[in-house]
């Protein structure tokens, strides 16, 4: 069943608005796919949902056609970050903000690490390490606080179960 709740579709909006502002705000040093994969990390999902999972995907092919980014490169992304997010849960996890923390900063690095190495051997492309280390360690900054916001807006909205 679709969950079309209030603080569902301001966290559906919210999604929404930060996939289609890539087009606009995009930068070296703030990469708005990143902070997109944090809100849904941060978020905490109805695990009977199963529809959230075709949003994200429909949201990453949505962003991979506005940046021209390869076919199914974001919603693998997103899909990842839910996927972390729902075995940290089945783990009991979710009520330590600071092992949440330490999972995502471990798994973005994996995903930098990934992409660099990448990018330098396959494309045989010499890149700036700090210029596309910035974009990941600033959302590792925003992980607390939009781990507050988030968290005070689904309080206010959202019954968790």
């Amino acid at each position: 069943m679709i969950d079309l709740k209030i603080g569902n579709l301001l966290i559906y909006l919210i999604l929404f608005f930060t996939t289609s502002s890539n087009l606009v705000f995009s930068s070296t040093y703030f990469d708005l796919t990143l902070i997109s994969c944090l809100i849904i990390y941060v978020l905490r999902w109805n695990e009977a949902n199963w529809f959230i999972c075709i949003i994200l995907f429909m949201l990453g092919i949505y962003n991979d056609i506005l940046i021209s980014t390869p076919f199914g490169y974001t919603s693998s992304l997103f899909l990842f970050f839910y996927l972390i997010d729902r075995v940290g849960n089945f783990f009991s996890i979710p009520s330590n903000t600071n092992i949440k923390f330490i999972i995502f900063s471990l798994f973005v690095l994996i995903l930098f690490s990934i992409n660099y190495f990448t990018i330098y051997f396959i494309y045989s492309t010499s890149m700036p390490f700090f210029v596309n280390l910035a974009s990941y360690m600033a959302v590792i900054l925003l992980y607390y606080p939009l781990n507050f916001i988030i968290g005070s807006i689904q309080n206010k909205y959202v019954r968790v179960k």
